[in-house]
């Protein structure tokens, strides 16, 4: 028995019963798919045999779900087979990047203002690449007396280690969702740049 959580979303037509992983899967060929007027389902699957089929007591009634959580299956598995390789291999990128940043302890923050700086790009901090951009979700933003545009951060890398980070950062989004990877082992640093037109409140 392999025990795995695979989850499966899927849409099934409230007039035919035709199943499909999309709208446009279940529309007809001359019907919109946003008109399509449809049940939006999702099945977890915790048990599948040897061979990779879900459990009896788990399986669907629609026979596209099941093959649908088989085959996520074994794209999970093969990702966690991949592990064996990639997890050293971030684990070794992880040590050259954070040796870069032994002089740069002290210029790990940066606070930037457009309105004042313009626009912001890696031109900006030379010596320093982006390989990652986040904007803020902070629900203070939506609060009624708040104008401001969310925060948008930029984590950057020295320049000459930039090549090792993006590979690094690479194989970690690869393996998101993934239980057999260890994100803490290859962890890194990196220099956190807030781009906001306000105060870090």
């Amino acid at each position: 028995m392999i025990k795995e959580t695979i989850k499966v979303e899927y849409v099934v037509r409230k007039d035919n019963g035709k199943v499909g992983f999309s709208y446009y899967e279940i529309a007809e060929p001359d019907e919109k798919p946003y008109l399509v007027d449809a049940y939006e389902l999702e099945d977890e699957f915790t048990a599948f045999t040897n061979k990779g089929k879900v459990s009896k007591p788990q399986r669907s009634k629609y026979e596209e779900v099941n093959e649908k959580a088989e085959q996520k299956l074994q794209e999970r598995l093969a990702l966690k087979e991949q592990t064996k390789v990639d997890l050293p291999r971030a684990i070794e990128l992880a040590k050259v990047v954070d040796k870069a940043f032994e002089n740069k302890i002290n210029d790990l923050f940066l606070e930037y203002d457009y309105l004042e700086n313009g626009d912001f790009d890696d031109s900006k901090t030379p010596g320093w690449v982006t390989i990652k951009v986040k904007t803020s979700h902070s629900n203070w933003y939506s609060n009624d007396d708040v104008f401001n545009a969310p925060s948008t951060y930029y984590y950057q890398v020295p320049v000459e280690v930039a090549e090792q980070a993006k590979e690094l950062q690479a194989i970690r989004k690869k393996h998101q969702g993934d239980n057999s990877f260890s994100f803490y082992k290859c962890d890194y640093m990196k220099r956190k740049v807030r781009v906001a037109d306000h105060p870090n409140y």
